[in-house]
């Protein structure tokens, strides 16, 4: 008993401090319309709170993918249709109830920095769980790739989020449509490395690639949120020559 709270010390660190840093890293993609901190961290907190539900109905299905040789169809369908879908379900709840109807969520790459939120605080979390049992080096691998996977995968589920908080009608399939990219990314993701048939390598360059999908959402979403909701004009003190066309009024003397 002595030992647990030096013990426990590391895995936290190593669990939730690269989480933390790594909210920060997509937070700085919305410099020019920054989210409140406490609405970001308050996603991450839900979406860590997510893990266990998700862990609740995941639990029954373990046995299926345990062992050295599982059986092929059964994996994918537990790692698709239970594992995908139940965490990238569990991180969607969770940025709809912390986030989603607040004042604040009011451009779509909001939807992206809050579920990329929700998506890191999960995986910290689940990091926890998997250094506790598997000791710190696998939580210091988990901490840079799986992260940012979890990262990933809920900012696509965020883009689509951000889309439908602005359409006017039916968002169901907005919303349906980034479930199911997140979903067969993860599942997918999962299935691969637990069945072995590719290098772990292979892993790291999907989840970059996906990372690199979702870097190009985060752009697309800021001009959207730019036609959307231009910035107010800087104020400077221009010369007719400096600023053809527009209109004294425009710019205060």
């Amino acid at each position: 008993m002595q030992n647990a709270a030096p013990d426990l010390i590391p895995l936290l660190i190593v669990s939730f401090l690269p989480g933390i840093l790594w909210v920060w890293f997509f937070y700085r993609k919305d410099k020019d319309r920054p989210e409140p901190i406490s609405l970001v961290m308050k996603a991450f907190v839900y979406g860590a709170i997510s893990v266990f539900p998700a862990a609740l109905i995941e639990t029954p299905f373990r046995p299926f993918i345990a062992g050295r040789v599982p059986n092929i169809g059964r994996l994918f369908v537990v790692t698709v249709l239970v594992i995908g879908l139940v965490e990238e379900m569990a991180k969607f709840i969770a940025v709809r109830l912390a986030v989603y109807d607040h004042a604040e969520f009011n451009e779509v790459v909001d939807g992206i920095i809050y579920a990329v939120a929700a998506g890191l605080g999960f995986a910290a979390v689940e990091n926890l769980f998997y250094s506790a049992r598997f000791g710190i080096t696998v939580g210091l691998f988990r901490a840079f790739i799986t992260d940012l996977a979890h990262a990933s995968f809920s900012g696509i589920v965020g883009y689509h989020l951000g889309l439908a908080k602005f359409h006017k009608g039916n968002t169901t399939p907005i919303v349906g449509k980034g479930l199911a990219i997140a979903v067969g990314l993860h599942g997918l993701y999962d299935f691969l490395i637990i069945a072995g048939f590719l290098p772990p390598a292979f892993g790291i360059v999907m989840v970059f690639a996906t990372y690199f999908y979702l870097d190009n959402k985060i752009a697309e979403s800021k001009r959207i949120s730019s036609a959307l909701n231009p910035l107010e004009p800087t104020i400077q003190t221009t010369t007719e020559e400096d600023s053809p066309g527009l209109p004294d009024t425009d710019y205060p003397k």
